[in-house]
């Protein structure tokens, strides 16, 4: 997928996730921050065990329709009331997006960050150009609203600008500072198709890892109809979640649910050798 040349080192909350998060010491991400680890690290208590987990992860393998699910780390929250399903896209409300089947899970490490932020208003100049699209289709509201905010808000770790390893900013805090991570602009993203018009039902905050670049990363996924479309700040295009392969969906929030994300997983395949005639039999001469 390409991307514009916009600094990359993405590092998001997508690792608190883990069990190994709600264990570490209280804390635990305040005591690293000043230690060069990346967001993700000082959450779960440093490197080694961010790597266990990115390791436990691994590639995505293919989705064949008879297996069962597989969650997309070894320690998320239990799974409650799985369906299995076969379409990227939205099936009875689920995002099983990039290819994933969507699990719903009753609670996460990280409801509290996504609690402080859902309901919150955008207003002033962005409320009223948010307002201004109304009458627009879907895809072009999310077109125009995904580079309204890419254009206005730079990016900045949360380290850097809050002095904390991890911080969910509104978008009236976001577009106000003009500076955030990754989960700031899908979050100012999310209120501005809000206050557009689209339905909260529609809109998803997704966690995800980007296996191209190693890093964990936040995108908004918008609901048109049938179609999922991706508002990531690492472009202005608007795509389509099914063209989108370099992504691996760990955690998704949305206004009714959360879920987590696993794919199908099947037995490999039997090799059988080769049957061959048997040779005739030549009796020793004497």
């Amino acid at each position: 997928m390409a991307k514009s040349p916009k600094t990359i080192g993405f590092a998001c909350a997508v690792a608190a996730i883990a069990a190994v998060a709600s264990a570490a010491p209280a804390g635990a991400a305040t005591a690293y921050a000043g230690s060069g680890f990346s967001k993700s690290e000082a959450i779960l208590g440093g490197p080694s065990q961010l790597a266990q987990i990115l390791a436990q992860q691994g590639a995505r393998p293919a989705v064949p329709v008879s297996a069962a699910p597989q969650p997309a780390s070894y320690s998320l929250p239990p799974v409650t009331s799985a369906v299995l399903r076969t379409t990227d896209g939205v099936v009875d409300g689920m995002p099983d997006v990039f290819g994933s089947v969507a699990l719903k899970v009753a609670h996460t490490p990280l409801d509290w960050r996504w609690r402080s932020v859902e309901e919150s208003p955008v207003t002033g100049a962005p409320a009223a150009y948010a307002r201004s699209l109304r009458e627009l289709g879907p895809a072009e509201k999310a077109a125009l609203i995904n580079e309204y905010v890419n254009r206005r808000v730079r990016y900045t770790e949360d380290i850097v600008q809050y002095d904390k390893a991890d911080y969910w900013a509104a978008a009236d805090q976001t577009l106000r500072r003009g500076r955030g991570d990754c989960e700031d602009y899908a979050i100012a993203k999310f209120q501005m198709l809000r206050e557009a018009g689209v339905s909260p039902h529609d809109l998803y905050l997704v966690l995800v890892n980007d296996l191209v670049r190693r890093a964990d990363h936040a995108v908004l996924v918008m609901r048109a109809g049938s179609r999922m479309l991706l508002l990531d700040d690492g472009t202005n295009q608007v795509l389509d979640t099914q063209s989108v392969s370099d992504y691996r969906p760990v955690l998704t929030f949305a206004s009714y649910g959360t879920w987590t994300h696993g794919y199908m997983r099947s037995n490999p395949a039997i090799q059988i050798a080769q049957a061959t005639a048997a040779q005739p039999v030549i009796p020793a001469a004497y």
